[in-house]
């Protein structure tokens, strides 16, 4: 049985940073694998880590763990990109989640999160390599946008998607 959860204690925390390097490990690897200097993606990101819950804490973001059986499978999560948008980010399914709709559950939990907050859009962006991910996001009803300049991408490796929720 899937259930979903927002990370709050410490424990919840610490297994959201867990997953957070799993994905960055496994996004170096696929994307970058000769790069001796992390993207600028993933710089900072230990700091990110070790001020959580930081920008993803309430009222405005959101941390969120997926269970399969009690064991922690996936995690996504939201901060505020500006006043009516929230900024989706750390969408990952392990391996053994995969294939279940953990991927799906999590965006979908993330959106009525979202609108629950008063916000009007989500945006996003992401390695344009990660195209599981964008499927999901597609069929949520994310639309491929150009990058305004607050939201910058670089277009040979990165997309950015919005989906209006107002």
């Amino acid at each position: 049985m899937l259930k979903i959860v927002s990370a709050t204690t410490p424990e919840d925390l610490e297994i959201f940073r867990t997953l957070v390097r799993e994905f960055s490990d496994w996004a170096l690897k696929t994307f970058h694998p000769d790069e001796a200097t992390p993207p600028p993606a993933f710089s900072g990101l230990e700091q990110e880590l070790a001020s959580l819950p930081g920008k993803y804490g309430d009222p405005d973001g959101a941390l969120v763990l997926a269970l399969v059986e009690g064991d922690v499978v996936g995690s996504i999560a939201g901060f505020r990109h500006d006043a009516h948008s929230t900024e989706v980010t750390r969408l990952w399914v392990r391996p053994t989640g995969r294939g279940h709709g953990v991927g799906k559950a999590l965006v979908a939990h993330f959106v009525s999160l979202s609108q629950n907050k008063g916000y009007k859009r989500i945006v996003l962006r992401g390695h344009r390599g990660m195209t599981a991910a964008h499927k999901i996001y597609r069929e949520a009803g994310f639309e491929m946008i150009d990058g305004p300049a607050e939201f910058p991408t670089i277009r040979d490796i990165a997309l950015a998607m919005q989906k209006d929720i107002a």
